[in-house]
């Protein structure tokens, strides 16, 4: 298990890479070996009660849903770093009722590590997501909550039925 400080350099590492390259190439360079197993067996999850964590773990989980076009349901809070989700192909992504997103400007590395995490975080965001963050002020320290009724105007409604193939079909993925 990493500690804090290899955490924040990891985290600190990957965005610096980031900036210069895309997330693929910063993630091969840091050769994820350190980072929590890739999990996500299953092209259909279902997000809810996710209170969100590192925005490099997030990020790069994301990166490899966009590769490999795992769908994504919102079905519940998504908060922090688990908004990073929002950037997903609008494809890839379906939102419930009772699904909300908040939002709130990353902490825990240092002060550059945190200005670069946000500055990724807003890069990866769609426009729209963008626009409502400028409306609320921008990110800070209070948390600032994005209702269903908002987002289901730029997300697709998820169907009733959730398709189940086995154990493995659908990962739900709860902080």
């Amino acid at each position: 298990m990493l500690n804090s400080r290899m955490m924040r350099v990891a985290l600190l590492a990957a965005c610096t890479i980031a900036f210069t390259a895309d997330l693929a190439l910063a993630a091969k360079k840091l050769k994820l070996a350190s980072l929590p197993p890739n999990n996500d067996y299953s092209r259909s999850v279902s997000v809810g009660s996710d209170r969100g964590g590192v925005v490099l773990n997030y990020g790069l989980r994301m990166l490899r849903w966009r590769q490999n076009g795992t769908k994504v349901r919102f079905s519940g809070s998504c908060q922090s770093a688990c908004t990073l989700y929002l950037g997903l192909a609008p494809s890839q992504v379906c939102v419930s009722p009772g699904a909300s997103f908040s939002f709130h400007s990353p902490f825990g590395a240092s002060a550059h590590g945190n200005r670069v995490a946000q500055q990724f975080m807003m890069r990866n965001y769609p426009g729209w997501v963008k626009s409502w963050i400028r409306s609320q002020g921008g990110l800070s320290g209070r948390m600032k909550t994005m209702s269903y009724g908002y987002a289901s105007r730029f997300i697709k409604a998820c169907g009733s039925a959730v398709v189940r193939r086995g154990s493995k079909s659908r990962l739900r993925v709860d902080g």
